[in-house]
C-alpha cells in the first residue's frame, strides 16, 4: 500500500530533528530548572537582548537550510519508516540505540521496544492513510513551527488535552484499541557560548499509550540514523503520566490537613456556641433594656449586674487547645486594624509594599524563561530605564531584612528595660523558631506530597528540584541552615531568606545587648558587622568575578561565575546582612529617642532628598550597565559591597522619620490602617506564591506571551497577588494562627505580652 504524502508530515519530527546539524554530537536531556536555575535563565537570556549573537544567528541560517536539505522524497521517508519499524521488531537496533540513549539521559531495561507499540505505531501511519478520524486526531494534536523561530520561540506544545481525547480502533487482534499519550521531545541545538542550559527545540507529540519513552526515543532515532540525518542518536522522550492513584505521602499529606480542617471545624464551634453565643445573647439583652423600657418579658430578670452577664464562662485546658483553632476568632484577629499603644504603624505598610514587590518581580521572571517572544521582549523591555524596577527587583528582600532587624532590636530593648536588662532567652529564641517554623514545615509537607496532584498539561513537571529535594534535605529546612549545607540540591527554594533571617536573630544579641548598657559598645559591634558584610561581598566579587545584579552582561568581559551566583554569592548570609544590621541600628536609634525627634523642616527635607537619590542610585544605577555598557569588576566589586547597606539606609530613613513624625504624608500612606490586615499576610504569601505562580503556569496549554506593553504580565501579576492573598489568608487561619495560640496555653502568656509578641512579629 503506497502511503499517502500526509505521512510527511507525520514525520515533521524527523524533519524537525534535522536541526542536530547544527549540534553536531550534541545530546539532549531532559532538564526541569530549579528556582534558582529559572532565574538565573531569564537574566541570561535578558543579558543577550536583541538577537545579535553570532551563534544564534548561525543557527538560524542552518535551520533554514536543514529544512531545505530535507526536502526528501515521499518514497525515501516511507521506507525510512518501514525499514525502522522492521528492524526494531526484529531487534537488529535496539542495541545500538539503547547504548546511545543511555549516555543522553534514558534508562532502558533489558527487552526491546515493544511489539505492541510497533504495531499500533504502525497502525496509526495506516490510519492516516485511510483517513481516519482518531488518527487524524492524533496528527493535529502535535506541535508544530510556531511564529518567531528566529526570535526564540523553540517551545511548539501542540494540544495536550486533544491528544489524551483520542480513542483508536484499529484492525489488531487481541489489542485493537489504544488512547493518546501526550508527550515531549527534546531535539538539541548549538548551545551558545555562556549558556546555562542546553539550547534545544521542545516538541509535544501523540503516540499511543502503549509506547513508552524510550519507544519512541528508540523509532524515531532509528529514523533519523537511517536517512543519515545523524550519526549519533539524540532526540529524546519525555512522557509524564499524571498519577491516577494517591500514595503513601499524598495520603498521610491529606489526612493532617483534613485533621487540622476538623480541628478548625470542631474549634469554631465550640467558640460561637459556649463563648461569642451567649455574649451576642447578654449584648441583645442589654440593648433591648436600654431602648425598650415599656417591654415586658418574664424571662429577663429585673435586676441584672452587668459583670455578671458578660463574665465568660470557664474553661479548661483541652478547650483551650481546641479554641485555638477557631476560624471566627483568628479571622477576627487577623482582621483587626487595632494597634497598641506605642507600635509602630508605618511598618505595616513597608512590609506590604515590599511584599508587593516581591510577588511582581517574580511574577515577570518565571513566565520570561520559556515566553515565546523573549528576544524581541527584551529588545523593547531592557533599553527602559524604568524597567530596572524588575531586572533589580532583588532588593526588595533587603527591606525585610530591615525591618526585621529592627523590630527585633526595638523591642528586645523595651523588654529588657522593662525587666532590668534581663530576658528570657530561651522564649527569645523559642518564640521565633515557633513563630516561623510549623506552618514553614506543613507548607513544605503540602508542597512535597500533595502538589504533584494539582494538575497536568503540556508544561507539567512531574520532577521539580526544590520540591523533590524536600524528601532527602528537608532538615537542613527544619535547622535553618539550608543556605549553607546541601544548597544545590535545594528545598522549597525561597526559603533561603528564612534560614537567613533565623542566623542573623540568632546573632542580633550581639548587637542590642552592647547597646542596652552602652550605645558606644553597641556601635562598636554594628560596625564591625558591617564592615565584615561589606568586605566580604567585594572580595568575592572581586576572586569570582561576579556581576553586580543578576544579568551577566552588566559586567565587561562576561566573566562571570554565573552558575555559583546563588549558591555561592546571593544567598549567603555573610552577603546579606548589612540590611539587617541597619535595621537594627534604626531600631536601637528609635529606642534611644522614645520615637521623639525634633528636626528643623529644612533639614528634614534634605535628608529626604538625599535618601531618595541614594535609593535611585542603587536600584536605577545599573540601567546603563544592562543597557549595553557594562561596568568594569571593581565597579561591580563596589557595588556589591555597598548596594545593600545604601538601600536599608534608605528604608530604615522612610521608617525612623515616619515613627519620629518626620514621615508627612508618607507616613498616612504607610500607616493607613487598610495594610494591617494584608501585612499580617506576608510572612504566608512569601512561601505560597512561589508555588501558585507555578501552579498556573505549569498547567497551561500554551506558551506565555509576553507583550511589549506587558499587558499580559501586569494582569498576571495582579491575579497572583489576589490568589496569593487568598492562600496565604487560609494558610494562617488553618495553620499560622491556630500555632500561635497554643503558644500562649503552653507559656500561660497574658493578653497584654501576646499581643507585644504579634506586633513584633506583624
Amino acid at each position: 500500500m503506497k502511503l499517502p504524502s500526509v505521512c510527511s508530515v507525520v514525520l515533521h519530527l524527523a524533519t524537525i530533528t534535522a536541526l542536530l546539524f547544527l549540534s553536531g554530537n550534541a545530546s539532549a536531556q531532559f532538564h526541569h530548572p530549579s528556582y534558582f536555575e529559572r532565574f538565573r535563565l531569564a537574566s541570561d537570556k535578558l543579558s543577550q537582548g536583541p538577537v545579535t549573537s553570532k551563534s544564534y544567528k548561525e543557527n538560524i541560517d542552518n535551520i533554514q537550510a536543514t529544512i531545505l536539505q530535507l526536502a526528501l522524497p515521499e518514497s525515501r521517508l516511507q521506507f525510512a519508516v518501514l525499514q525502522s519499524l522492521q528492524s526494531l521488531v526484529d531487534g537488529s537496533l535496539d542495541a545500538v540505540l539503547q547504548e546511545s540513549l543511555v549516555e543522553g539521559g534514558e534508562q532502558p531495561g533489558q527487552n526491546t521496544t515493544s511489539e505492541l507499540c510497533l504495531n499500533h505505531t504502525m497502525a496509526f501511519v495506516v490510519g492516516l492513510g485511510e483517513r481516519s478520524p482518531w488518527a487524524l486526531q492524533m496528527l493535529d494534536a502535535m506541535g508544530k513551527p510556531s511564529p518567531g523561530l528566529t526570535e526564540g520561540n523553540l517551545n511548539w506544545p501542540g494540544g495536550y488535552k486533544q491528544c489524551k481525547k483520542v480513542r483508536a480502533n484499529t484492525t489488531i487482534p487481541l489489542h485493537p484499541y489504544f488512547s493518546g499519550q501526550y508527550c515531549t521531545a527534546a531535539v538539541p541545538l548549538a548551545t551558545p557560548a555562556g549558556s546555562p542550559m542546553p539550547v534545544q527545540i521542545s516538541l509535544g507529540v501523540c503516540i499511543p499509550d502503549t509506547c513508552s519513552a524510550l519507544d519512541m526515543s528508540i523509532l524515531v532515532n532509528s529514523v533519523l540514523v537511517s536517512l543519515n540525518v545523524t550519526k549519533q542518536p539524540s532526540v529524546l522522550f519525555n512522557c509524564v503520566k499524571p498519577p491516577t492513584s494517591f500514595d503513601t505521602n499524598a495520603i498521610v499529606g491529606i489526612s493532617i490537613c483534613s485533621m487540622f480542617l476538623l480541628l478548625m471545624v470542631v474549634g469554631t464551634f465550640m467558640d460561637v456556641v459556649y463563648l461569642q453565643w451567649p455574649k451576642w445573647r447578654m449584648a441583645d439583652m442589654n440593648y433591648s433594656s436600654t431602648n425598650d423600657h415599656t417591654r415586658s418579658d418574664e424571662h429577663v430578670p429585673l435586676l441584672v449586674k452587668p459583670e455578671v452577664m458578660l463574665k465568660p464562662p470557664e474553661i479548661g485546658t483541652c478547650t483551650k487547645v481546641f479554641l485555638a483553632f477557631s476560624v471566627y476568632t483568628n479571622g477576627a484577629k487577623l482582621l483587626s486594624t487595632s494597634q497598641p499603644a506605642g507600635s509602630l504603624s508605618c511598618v505595616h505598610g513597608v512590609r506590604f509594599l515590599s511584599m508587593t514587590w516581591v510577588v511582581l518581580g517574580h511574577s515577570f521572571a518565571f513566565p520570561l524563561i520559556s515566553a515565546a517572544n523573549l528576544y524581541p521582549y527584551a529588545q523593547e523591555m531592557l533599553p527602559r530605564w524604568t524597567f530596572q524596577g524588575i531586572v533589580n527587583a532583588s532588593i526588595s528582600v533587603d527591606s525585610f531584612f530591615v525591618l526585621s532587624g529592627l523590630l527585633v532590636a526595638y523591642l528586645s530593648l523595651k523588654e529588657m528595660k522593662k525587666k532590668g536588662g534581663k530576658i528570657n532567652w530561651f522564649l527569645f529564641y523559642f518564640h521565633r523558631f515557633w513563630r516561623l517554623t510549623p506552618v514553614y514545615m506543613l507548607v513544605i509537607m503540602v508542597y512535597v506530597c500533595i502538589q504533584p496532584y494539582w494538575g497536568e498539561g503540556p508544561f507539567w513537571q512531574d520532577v521539580q528540584l526544590d520540591r523533590d529535594g524536600c524528601k532527602t534535605v528537608w532538615w537542613t529546612n527544619l535547622l535553618y541552615i539550608n543556605n549553607l549545607v546541601k544548597s544545590d540540591a535545594g528545598c522549597l527554594a525561597q526559603s533561603w531568606y528564612l534560614a537567613n533571617d533565623m542566623q542573623f536573630y540568632i546573632l542580633s544579641p550581639l548587637i542590642f545587648v552592647p547597646f542596652y548598657f552602652s550605645p558606644i559598645f553597641g556601635m562598636v559591634s554594628a560596625g564591625v558587622f558591617l564592615l565584615v558584610t561589606s568586605i566580604v561581598p567585594g572580595a568575592l566579587t572581586m576572586r569570582d568575578h561576579f556581576p553586580p545584579g543578576l544579568i551577566p552582561g552588566q559586567l565587561q568581559g562576561n566573566a562571570s561565575s554565573q552558575g555559583n551566583f546563588f549558591s555561592d554569592y546571593y544567598i549567603k548570609p555573610y552577603n546579606r546582612m548589612g540590611a539587617y544590621v541597619v535595621g537594627m541600628l534604626a531600631g536601637s536609634f528609635l529606642y534611644r529617642t522614645d520615637c521623639k525627634l525634633r528636626i528643623n523642616k529644612f533639614l528634614n527635607l534634605f535628608i529626604w532628598g538625599v535618601t531618595t537619590a541614594c535609593a535611585l542610585a542603587v536600584l536605577y544605577g545599573l540601567s546603563d550597565a544592562s543597557n549595553g555598557h557594562p561596568i568594569t569588576l571593581p565597579v561591580s566589586a563596589l557595588y556589591n559591597a555597598l548596594n545593600r547597606q545604601v538601600w536599608g539606609a534608605c528604608v530604615a530613613w522612610v521608617i525612623v522619620a515616619c515613627c519620629t513624625g518626620n514621615g508627612g504624608f508618607v507616613n498616612t500612606i504607610l500607616s493607613w490602617p487598610a495594610l494591617i490586615p494584608l501585612s499580617r499576610l506576608t510572612y504566608c504569601i512569601y512561601l505560597l506564591h512561589p508555588i501558585i505562580i507555578d501552579l498556573y503556569l505549569f498547567n497551561m496549554n500554551t506558551v506565555f506571551y509576553m507583550d511589549e506593553n506587558s499587558i499580559n504580565a501586569v494582569m498576571f501579576f495582579l491575579g497572583i497577588l489576589v490568589v496569593s492573598y487568598v492562600a496565604a489568608a487560609i494558610t494562617s487561619l488553618s495553620f499560622e494562627a491556630p500555632m500561635m495560640a497554643l503558644e500562649k496555653i503552653l507559656f500561660n502568656r497574658d493578653k497584654k505580652e501576646t499581643r507585644k509578641d504579634g506586633a513584633e512579629e506583624k
